[in-house]
């Protein structure tokens, strides 16, 4: 899969999302709400990837890897996890535990149990920390031969689209659920699994 291709793929997902998402209703507790609206802040993350990816705009899309997963991590945390008290403190004050600890408290949960958001922190987490802030994965991409210029692999870009793509639709599952909509979820995974099955 070439970058432009990721690009249309993720505009599409984009847009499809959008259909199937907006003016979903949630219920009016502060956990519905909070958890909804970082949830939505991942999928916007995803569109702002998608848009700058394809104005050839490579580093500020990378920098924000990172911020949708973490606000993909923090809906669900927020959804499944968190106390009365620490929902509290986060729409007060905007407190929450580290991610390592939201983490921990999620795969507690049975559908979170397979440890997957750990694995990708694992194996990705320097790398994002690199690109969102300045490190050196993200400078050493603009030095060429010549001068100051982009210099990103494709198959990086085309991974940034794809994994931003892929955790958008973990947040659309994670919203079907707060909305306690079975149907919008269930076509929601099938998509997420079909997407999956197309990524090269």
């Amino acid at each position: 899969m070439t970058p432009a291709q990721a690009i249309d793929r993720g505009f599409a997902l984009v847009n499809w999302l959008a259909q199937e998402l907006n003016a979903l209703p949630f219920l009016s507790s502060p956990r519905s709400q909070l958890a909804a609206a970082c949830l939505s802040i991942a999928q916007d993350h995803h569109a702002g990837v998608i848009v700058l990816l394809e104005r050839d705009l490579h580093a500020p899309a990378m920098a924000l890897v990172r911020p949708q997963y973490e606000a993909y991590v923090r809906g669900v945390w927020l959804a499944n996890c968190a106390s009365d008290g620490e929902i509290r403190r986060f729409g007060e004050k905007g407190d929450a535990p580290p991610i390592a600890a939201q983490l921990a408290s999620l795969e507690l949960v049975e559908a979170f149990s397979d440890g997957q958001l750990s694995r990708i922190k694992a194996e990705s987490w320097s790398a994002m920390c690199s690109f969102t802030h300045t490190g050196i994965l993200q400078v050493e991409r603009l030095l060429t031969e010549t001068g100051i210029e982009q210099n990103f692999p494709p198959e990086e870009l085309v991974q940034a689209a794809n994994f931003t793509g892929a955790i958008a639709l973990m947040s659309g599952i994670g919203m079907a659920a707060l909305a306690e909509n079975g149907l919008l979820g269930t076509t929601l995974l099938e998509k997420a699994r079909q997407y999956a099955q197309h990524e090269t």
